[in-house]
């Protein structure tokens, strides 16, 4: 059955009138004349008739009426469901993002982004890679920053930025106190690292693995705070993202050990779900977000 042949026998027995549902739907009357021909040649059947210059419905064109209002009482539903999605993507902006990015790029990237849309509801939500990516999928964020993995084919990314990790200590750390140390220092040390699940976590791994190195004792923790807490009691060393740990740096609290390996790097995408087009506010954050990493 075509539809757009139901639509038009649908309004002209609202109006029972060719002339009346041509304007209604903007089109020649000859137009609703053929179109109502071959909705009748479809059904097989005689839908309606004219007499006494009137047009009027046979049983089965009652039945089909009945039908059709209910058919396109649905369809106005769904074109107000999808209405009101569509606004409500124009209204809220829901941003996922890993924690050392929360404290460093994320405030200025915002701060600009409502400078554009300040009626636009943003919400910043905290994670890792793997639950960031969980959260996109369910629908509770519209785009998240993840440390760069192979994504599956529902997802979009977007090129971020590269993080850099740093490894730091208590300034009177035996490694702090020499001018380079090697990667195969840290074999036997105490190292705090964040959870898993985490892109750090896999990067400070992988380095570590690739040159054969086990630390003695691994902590894990999500909280910077934490992490302070524990080198400042002389306890470990932590690779930290290098923006989140510059003011501890310039007041001395901690010392960066500088490895002859070099420090330990990831890239970061900013990730989107496929299927769904972006929203003008999603598009105007992934702009300024790539312009200014």
């Amino acid at each position: 059955m075509n539809l757009r042949h139901l639509e038009t026998f649908h309004v002209f027995c609202q109006f029972m009138s060719m002339t009346r549902a041509a304007a209604f739907l903007n089109v020649s009357q000859p137009a609703i004349s053929q179109q109502l021909r071959g909705f009748e040649e479809e059904c097989g059947v005689k839908l309606f008739y004219r007499e006494d210059n009137r047009y009027r419905l046979t049983e089965t064109g009652e039945a089909l009426s009945l039908i059709s209002k209910r058919i396109f009482a649905r369809i106005s539903q769904i074109d107000e469901i999808l209405d009101h999605a569509r606004k409500t993507s124009q209204d809220r902006l829901w941003i996922g993002t890993t924690k050392g990015y929360a404290r460093t790029l994320m405030p200025d990237l915002i701060s600009r982004f409502q400078t554009q849309f300040p009626r636009v509801q943003v919400r910043l939500s905290e994670g890792n890679s793997k639950e960031l990516l969980g959260r996109l999928r369910n629908r509770k964020e519209d785009v998240v920053v993840v440390a760069r993995q192979d994504y599956d084919s529902s997802l979009r990314a977007i090129p971020f930025a590269r993080a850099e990790f740093i490894l730091v200590a208590r300034p009177d750390h035996r490694l702090a106190r020499i001018e380079k140390a090697s990667i195969h220092d840290l074999d036997g040390e105490s190292l705090i690292i964040r959870e898993q699940g985490s892109g750090s976590r896999n990067a400070v791994m992988k380095k570590l693995g690739e040159h054969g190195v086990q630390p003695s004792v691994i902590i894990e923790s999500e909280s910077l705070s934490f992490i302070l807490a524990y080198i400042q009691r002389r306890m470990g060393i932590s690779f930290v993202l290098f923006p989140e740990i510059q003011e501890q740096l310039a007041a001395g609290e901690v010392k960066q050990i500088h490895l002859i390996e070099g420090d330990i790097s990831f890239d970061a995408d900013l990730v989107t779900r496929r299927a769904e087009p972006l929203s003008v506010p999603m598009r105007y954050f992934i702009k300024i977000a790539r312009k200014r990493t």
